[in-house]
């Protein structure tokens, strides 16, 4: 029979050769391709925020949410800078460490059970459930509020099990646990399992346990009361983001608030600690990948599959019976999962799949991890147990590549944006308003890409510009868009000053190249989006300022010319603002020698106008056929327009009168 000194050192070996493993798995399931990733939602404006704004307007954009969090925030980010791919990687150590911290913990409250210890780490590393590992500038700070929660935790059970050192375990426990209750929510109530913990934990009967249980919760429980309370009745801005719905519902029907509470509880229980997992087996066909990155994918999921099982089947360490473990571990995985759940329920939410509510799966990951490894110690054939963690681990991989993917299109997208924007507009006059479709990406929205939007176009210390899907903010955010209007926003810290004067409305729908709306000759073009296409009057293209205000920050887009068919558009547009008739015209030599084509029709109308005002009137006719030719009840109404305009400012030739009356009989133009 091993002895307790055989049994630690068994312990210190496993937990060794354990650690290294997770941050393997860590790295095959994270790491490809980080360099390509970066900013994302609320961290873009953050970003801003702190490095053009200064930290001093980072501590306010905080002060209505979590204002103790944004003091963490002050540490880290002039330590890591603005560089994406350095939180990428700092993202991915934290959920290392985090995992980590629970194989530790598990290993001191069951030493006899390492195998379902192993399995409930990696899943809690590769938790499918949470898509959001990547906006990894804001879940580096989630990550280490997680990990002050879990240090807190394991130095509570080494001070339990450590009569010498308890003392200083409790201290440093006592203010790890202040740190996750004061910073933010999601891991609020988890504090509570310290109590069948420490039951666990304690010899002696029932009676004993449970009065040295309350003994050495107290000081935890002190702790909690004293942050509830400031945050009840101190932090005026605790509802700011999130009322308690759950409470409101119970107050107006106490029947019905309880049916609600249960079937939230039920549908999070299916939906964190089954369907998560069922997931990527649902969705591994629907990729939409290419042929490379769909054989990419599946060489990782493969080799995934492949590596977690061969550890698995070399890890040595002994193990009594798991159903063993399932008896006492089951519990525990069930007290935090319930626990998670406080912070979450109270709001009125429950987990979901889809961006951004998948962020309510974070506080769910510790509970289903280790419920899931209960349920499969329940199994009795080892090796059955070794195939079904290994495919878990696999195919939770495979859900991470397949988010992956869509974060780094996004990235594209965004710089695609962004640089062809800095190309047709160098600069914004104080207080523009641009008006937008609602943009291709997932992972931004239009409070996102405000931030980028005035790192390139205000200068350091002021916000100058304000971006906004038309669809969801005219009529709501931005009352109205008649004339005249002054327009005011504050902007998580800033404030924004515009008016209904300086609106320019735009378009950009990849492959399609950005565009600034011309009012007079789109102010009916149906090839828009509804809800811009209604604002396409009162785009006012003089906000566009010809001197370039600031650069395209270089950790975020490339410096280089874009020499590409919208790069090209771009330069033209712009040209043909200034009315340099000779630079469109020399543009378009260069555009049209490329294998590339238009993506919309209307992106030829720059050079149609060129070739007209140099009196090549031959191709511009040439080139109003050939958008005729893709819609002529769209396009048709919008080239005679803009021959109309033509007709006017240009020189009245033989050539001319011949060219407008060409076009006009052509796309039957009214007289």
């Amino acid at each position: 029979m091993k002895t307790l000194s055989d049994r630690l050192n068994n312990i210190q070996f496993t937990s060794r050769s354990t650690v290294w493993f997770l941050l393997f798995i860590a790295a095959f399931t994270y790491v490809l391709f980080f360099w390509q990733r970066g900013f994302y939602w609320d961290e873009f404006p953050w970003a801003w925020i702190y490095y053009r704004l200064g930290p001093a307007m980072l501590t306010k954009t905080f002060t209505t949410s979590r204002p103790f969090w944004g003091m963490i925030y002050q540490l880290t980010m002039p330590v890591i800078g603005p560089n994406p791919w350095i939180w990428q990687l700092l993202a991915i150590v934290l959920r290392w460490v985090t995992a980590a911290l629970l194989w530790k913990i598990l290993r001191a409250l069951y030493p006899e059970h390492p195998k379902p210890a192993l399995w409930a780490s990696l899943f809690f590393l590769v938790y499918p459930g949470m898509g959001q590992q990547f906006i990894a500038l804001m879940y580096s700070h989630f990550y280490i509020v997680l990990a002050a929660l879990l240090f807190s935790i394991y130095l509570a059970i080494l001070a339990v099990q450590n009569e010498k050192r308890r003392g200083v375990y409790f201290a440093i426990s006592y203010l790890l646990a202040a740190v996750n209750l004061i910073t933010m929510e999601y891991f609020y109530f988890i504090e509570f399992g310290l109590l069948i913990i420490f039951h666990q934990l304690l010899p002696g009967s029932f009676k004993n346990r449970l009065k040295m249980t309350i003994f050495y919760f107290l000081p935890y429980l002190v702790i909690f009361i004293a942050v509830t309370v400031w945050r009840a009745f101190f932090f005026e801005f605790q509802n700011a983001s999130y009322p308690f719905v759950l409470l409101d519902t119970l107050r107006a029907d106490l029947f019905a608030g309880i049916l609600y509470f249960l079937n939230q509880v039920l549908v999070s229980f299916w939906r964190t600690v089954f369907e998560t997992w069922l997931l990527p087996f649902l969705t591994i066909g629907a990729t939409g990948f290419g042929p490379l990155t769909l054989s990419l994918m599946l060489v990782l999921l493969f080799s995934s599959i492949l590596f977690t099982g061969v550890y698995l089947f070399t890890f040595k360490a002994g193990d009594a019976q798991s159903a063993n473990f399932t008896r006492q571990a089951g519990w525990v995985g069930l007290v935090f999962w319930g626990l998670s759940g406080g912070s979450v329920w109270m709001i009125g939410n429950v987990p979901q799949f889809n961006f951004s509510l998948d962020r309510f799966m974070l506080p769910f990951m510790l509970g289903s991890s280790i419920l899931l490894a209960c349920l499969i110690a329940l199994i009795r054939n080892p090796r059955t147990q070794m195939i079904i963690v290994a495919l878990l681990v696999g195919f939770a991989g495979s859900r991470h590549f397949q988010l992956e993917e869509i974060y780094r299109s996004d990235w594209l997208t965004q710089q695609e944006l962004f640089m062809q924007m800095s190309a047709r507009i160098p600069g914004l006059k104080k207080g523009t308003i641009i008006l937008v479709n609602d943009l291709p990406m997932t992972y931004y929205s239009d409070n996102s890409l405000t931030g980028p939007l005035n790192w390139i176009y205000s200068p350091p210390g002021e916000m100058n510009v304000m971006l906004y899907f038309a669809s969801i903010r005219v009529g709501k955010t931005l009352p109205s868009v008649e004339p005249g209007q002054a327009h005011e926003l504050y902007y998580i810290g800033p404030t924004f000053y515009g008016s209904t004067d300086t609106i320019l409305v735009a378009d950009f729908e990849p492959p399609g190249c950005f565009r600034v709306i011309d009012p007079e000759v789109e102010a009916d073009n149906k090839l828009l989006p509804p809800a811009v296409r209604d604002v396409a009057r009162v785009s006012n293209q003089s906000v566009i300022l010809f001197e370039k205000q600031n650069q395209l920050p270089g950790q975020f887009y490339r410096g280089a010319e874009l020499l590409d068919w919208c790069g090209y558009f771009a330069q033209a547009e712009l040209a043909r603002q200034k009315k340099d008739w000779e630079e469109v015209t020399r543009i378009a030599e260069l555009a049209f020698a490329l294998s590339d084509t238009p993506n919309d029709p209307v992106e030829r109308f720059v050079y149609v106008e060129g070739y007209a005002h140099t009196g090549n009137w031959k191709k511009a006719v040439e080139l109003s056929k050939a958008s005729f030719k893709v819609s002529r009840n769209f396009v048709g109404p919008m080239l005679c327009v803009l021959w109309d305009r033509i007709d006017r400012e240009t020189e009245v030739t033989p050539e001319q009168i011949a060219a407008v009356k060409e076009t006009h009989v052509e796309f039957a133009c009214e007289p």
